[in-house]
């Protein structure tokens, strides 16, 4: 029988070991302002997607959703940050599939961010045909540290870039960029997970009059861009001011309308 300690004492009671010991279990963050987000859906089946993927049980749609629901009912926020986490547990060889998921959610106040980004180039590269880079995992490591590094730099964010020196995403972000009427982003062979507010945008590209096209881009692809800003299901959309030694405009009213746009389908107006 396998005996925890921690600190020199027995643990006595579960915890999810195998998420503690290998980092195995997935998230998904949203903001909940008043409601269930429109696109709670699509958040599930990402999670869901994952969880067949690391082979961990996963609740059933309306069971996780009335358990976020009670928690931030329970919490007294009204605009809240949430987090859900999938946590695996089961036996601690870590070739095992997992017996259990549990569900683990952090609720907070939501903490609009206003200023435009200053993003820089993390050193270390993305391999585009990770299986990892899939998923939301708890493991998060090359997130972490490219964020703090980016932060030791004065910046709030940081882009990876894949192992062909293309264009893949931010550590909590994608990226978009707009020159000559078209909105460009990295396509997921770059190696990027494809966030819900990258692919609402996507999907109201005719309705904002924009062209729009996705490949393997070098980072001197978006210089001379009219704006480029970033995207997340916290913030919905922010404008970066600098990308490395790039600036870009920060004035431009193409930008007001597709920020404008996501905020009114994600029902945050």
């Amino acid at each position: 029988m396998e005996q925890v300690f921690i600190n020199g004492a027995r643990v006595e009671s579960r915890i999810p070991l195998r998420a503690l010991f290998f980092g195995e279990g997935l998230f998904e963050t949203f903001r909940y302002k008043s409601r269930m987000p429109l696109f709670f859906d699509r958040h599930y089946d990402r999670m869901e997607r994952g969880a067949r993927l690391l082979r961990i049980p996963f609740a059933e749609r309306d069971g996780l959703a009335g358990i976020v629901e009670s928690v931030v009912r329970n919490s007294g926020s009204t605009d809240a940050y949430v987090k859900i986490c999938l946590l695996s547990d089961g036996a601690l060889n870590y070739y095992n599939e997992a017996a259990r998921g549990d569900i683990a959610i952090v609720v907070r106040d939501y903490e609009p961010r206003t200023e435009p980004a200053r993003v820089c180039i993390n050193e270390f590269r993305r391999i585009s045909d990770s299986p990892i880079h899939s998923v939301k995992s708890l493991n998060y490591l090359e997130n972490i540290i490219a964020r703090r590094e980016a932060r030791m730099k004065g910046c709030d964010e940081a882009v990876f870039l894949n192992e062909r020196g293309e264009i893949a995403e931010g550590t909590a972000s994608n990226i978009f960029w707009v020159a000559n009427d078209t909105l460009y982003t990295p396509s997921v062979k770059c190696g990027l997970l494809p966030g819900i507010i990258r692919e609402i945008l996507i999907d109201s590209v005719n309705v904002l009059g924009l062209g729009f096209e996705e490949g393997g881009y070098y980072p001197e692809s978006m210089t001379g861009s009219r704006f480029a800003f970033l995207t997340n299901s916290l913030s919905g959309s922010v404008l970066i001011s600098r990308l490395g030694n790039t600036e870009f405009p920060l004035d431009d009213g193409l930008y007001k309308t597709i920020k404008k746009r996501l905020l009114t389908v994600l029902g945050w107006l």
